[in-house]
């Protein structure tokens, strides 16, 4: 079974403008990224997808092998549909640029999943954490999923899903992390689809596939990642990575 990642990266975010070239420690996010991946060495292949001249030229700077997007994209996904198409693959997995530090452990759920015979249906697959830390949970940047008895995703929300009618302190949400594991067939399809009415909403990816009747197995993370979103995230990077 041959396992690619590919990280999508465009240089213009609206929420963070020119976020994955901002330097954590002295080196640039993408490139923290990409690095971070390497190091786990379970991989066949791994390619920088991006529409950026910078972008490229930071990963081939360091060794790395890009992709220049010919499209135009709504989302990452859809960039790494585009770059999917010139690799060779079984299995795809999209990590999102800023996702630096997502860990080997969870990148190794994905991939048993998938070796699994059992589960060679199941088209997309994607990682969550638990907490009931407000701060995370009423941030609109942690993205919430609710699943059925079976871990499969029921919607995504920027908002607090499920809504606590009954008040349970001890509740945990469940918190969305930026990684994809796709059959090679169904990263395909995923971009054959229109963008959707929900996910334009939401400007939530994964809504796609569950908008248009598919399953998104959920796989549960033991600890949560950072995610670069914000300004303040990257303060919190920094903190995290002076403290390990």
């Amino acid at each position: 079974m041959r396992v690619i990642a590919i990280i999508p990266a465009r240089l213009n975010s609206k929420r963070f403008p020119r976020k994955l070239m901002e330097k954590i420690n002295g080196i640039p996010l993408i490139v923290m990224t990409y690095k971070n991946l390497l190091a786990m060495n379970v991989f066949d292949e791994i390619v920088v997808a991006t529409d950026s001249l910078e972008i490229s030229n930071a990963i081939k700077k360091n060794g790395g092998e890009v992709f220049i997007s010919k499209k135009k994209h709504f989302c990452g996904s859809d960039r790494v549909s585009e770059a999917s198409n010139n690799f060779k693959s079984d299995i795809v997995i999209n990590v999102q640029g800023d996702e630096p530090f997502v860990n080997l452990k969870s990148i190794k759920k994905i991939i048993n999943f998938f070796r699994d015979k059992i589960n060679k249906n199941i088209p997309v697959v994607s990682l969550m954490y638990k907490t009931n830390d407000t701060t995370i949970i009423d941030n609109e940047n942690c993205v919430k999923v609710v699943i059925d008895k079976n871990s499969f995703a029921m919607y995504f929300s920027r908002s607090k899903i499920p809504f606590l009618r009954s008040l349970d302190k001890n509740f945990n949400f469940f918190i969305h992390v930026g990684v994809y594991g796709f059959l090679s067939k169904s990263i395909i399809q995923f971009s054959s689809l229109k963008p959707s009415k929900l996910e334009k909403l939401e400007m939530l990816e994964c809504i796609r596939f569950i908008e248009n009747g598919q399953k998104i197995k959920m796989i549960q993370t033991e600890k949560p990642t950072i995610g670069i979103d914000t300004p303040n995230d990257l303060i919190e990077a920094k903190k995290y990575l002076d403290s390990i």
